[in-house]
């Protein structure tokens, strides 16, 4: 034996009662796992004794939707925490003077509701810098007149938001807000750059506790370098890291050898920015949301794919846009039958009992962010200041769970936090009650559902003989702690593989 962690609470996930106080691990798997203290085996040299001191161990968590590139790349952007548009402004001019002219000042994760600029406020800022403002979401970005020249960005693209003189307010949404992403990643960011970016997720996702990532790259708001890259990083990475490439060109994915397409394909746009396709009207807007692509579009890829045995994900926040997604995949089984791809379906926001009922009859994975509820839910959240009561259907995790759906948790990070423990929680403490589930079923977003999501039931998701050696060790118990203090359970070791990847110098050697 390679390890023999002992005195633990072991979680197996095989059960809600099953339960383990010390396992051995040979190589990269689970050799044997020991109920009771009487049982625990004896050492041989060469083996290393792991004295857990009670804490809890759980599988390795699985985060079923990560941006790799952009999360890592957020190291290199200003962060500004203001809650009126003065304070923004004065902060983002004294970053703004770290900086070398003709650098790029990228802001990303402005606070939207409160703060309300255009290119001519960021002007002020400054001119000699171009100065970038994005929601963390990726659907609205907001350009000084700098930028806006240096990324000339067509007047013909839809979303660039015009005052009433028709002249740009540098403010773009959907369509014409990608194409500035795209432009600044290929003017700003290197592929070493962008390496680099990657390698420090991996520290990141081991540091909580993550050992496999669905990692959504490329794509319509970012580069179609990120495939490559993060493509090649995973071949020799300590993370587990499934790629989804955010592409429609089913050609080139099979080509490279790759069996999953898709990822964070968005149909719609979000809440946030008013781009989600609604049924009704925005408040206080006279739209509903904008749908990306056709039907037609969506169809023909989703069947080219389907046909071609690859595992799709699609984005979709709105019951339009999920009513597309749905459609697609019902017309691509009519076709040429429904297999068994486990095909996905990411943030399904805001369905309605119909379409929840027809995603599980079609087979389809739910890949949901109940951090959503947690960052723009409730009475006073965001969803209700945009849309009235309909907040009241978003994120509905306990209804879906309930009617026999599989529900698979993710961070979309850079969107929502990492910590898997933030998202268990948003579970339990979803604000409509209705829509909580227990914290039994919530770890499973994170370890058993993700591992059928990814078709890795058999060697990741639970502790047991015979699986993959991915363990996370926590401080506490998530089962004795209040539900309120579930995100701040620290992380003592993260082991994969076999291999310990992180660890806070607190569980030693004996």
């Amino acid at each position: 034996m390679d390890y023999i962690l002992y005195n633990g609470n072991f979680i197996s996930m095989e059960g809600e009662t099953e339960r383990y106080q010390a396992v051995a691990i040979c190589g990269d798997k689970i050799a044997c796992t020991y109920g009771t203290k009487d049982q625990f085996p004896k050492r041989c040299f060469g083996t290393k004794m792991i004295d857990l001191a009670g804490r809890t161990v759980l599988p390795g968590f699985i985060d079923s939707n990560i941006h790799m590139v952009q999360s890592g790349l957020l190291q290199y952007c200003v962060k500004i925490n203001a809650e009126t548009k003065d304070a923004f402004l004065q902060h983002l001019q004294e970053k703004a003077l770290e900086f070398e002219d003709g650098e790029l000042v990228w802001c990303i994760g402005y606070n939207e509701e409160t703060i309300d600029v255009t290119r001519w406020d960021l002007d002020q800022v400054s001119s000699s810098h171009p100065i970038v403002v994005s929601r963390t979401e990726f659907h609205k970005t907001v350009v000084n007149t700098t930028a806006y020249n240096m990324l000339q960005i067509p007047s013909s693209l839809s979303g660039v938001i015009r005052d009433e003189n028709d002249m740009p307010t540098g403010v773009l949404r959907g369509e014409a807000s990608g194409f500035a992403r795209r432009k600044l990643y290929t003017n700003f960011v290197s592929d070493d750059l962008r390496r680099k970016a990657v390698r420090d997720m991996e520290r990141e996702a081991f540091r909580y506790g993550i050992t496999t990532v669905n990692a959504m790259e490329g794509g319509a708001f970012f580069s179609g370098r990120d495939i490559d890259i993060v493509n090649a990083y995973a071949k020799d990475s300590a993370l587990n890291i499934l790629l989804f490439p955010q592409t429609m060109d089913v050609t080139r994915i099979k080509e490279m050898g790759l069996s999953r397409i898709g990822g964070n394909i968005y149909l719609d746009g979000s809440i946030g920015s008013k781009n989600a396709a609604l049924m009704t009207n925005y408040r206080g807007c006279e739209h509903n949301g904008t749908l990306y692509y056709s039907q037609d579009d969506v169809n023909q890829f989703v069947l080219e794919a389907h046909a071609q045995g690859m595992q799709i994900a699609l984005s979709c926040i709105g019951p339009r846009a999920i009513d597309q997604a749905l459609t697609a995949f019902s017309s691509a089984f009519e076709a040429v039958g429904s297999g068994n791809h486990r095909h996905r379906m990411e943030l399904f926001v805001l369905p309605d009992a119909e379409q929840i009922d027809k995603a599980i009859a079609l087979g389809l994975i739910l890949s949901m962010r109940p951090n959503y509820d947690d960052l723009w839910g409730g009475s006073q959240g965001m969803y209700a200041a945009n849309m009235g009561s309909g907040w009241e259907a978003c994120n509905p995790v306990g209804q879906v769970v309930r009617r026999g759906g599989i529900v698979c948790g993710g961070s979309e990070y850079s969107v929502t936090p990492l910590n898997p423990l933030i998202s268990i929680r948003s579970c339990l403490l979803h604000s409509q009650e209705e829509q909580r589930i227990s914290l039994y079923e919530a770890l499973k977003t994170y370890t058993v559902n993700g591992a059928y999501a990814n078709f890795a039931e058999d060697s990741i998701g639970q502790i047991r003989e015979g699986m993959q050696a991915d363990l996370v060790v926590l401080d506490e118990d998530p089962f004795a702690v209040r539900e309120q203090s579930l995100g701040d359970i620290g992380i003592t070791m993260t082991m994969k593989s076999g291999r310990i990847v992180y660890s806070k110098g607190e569980a030693e050697w004996k």
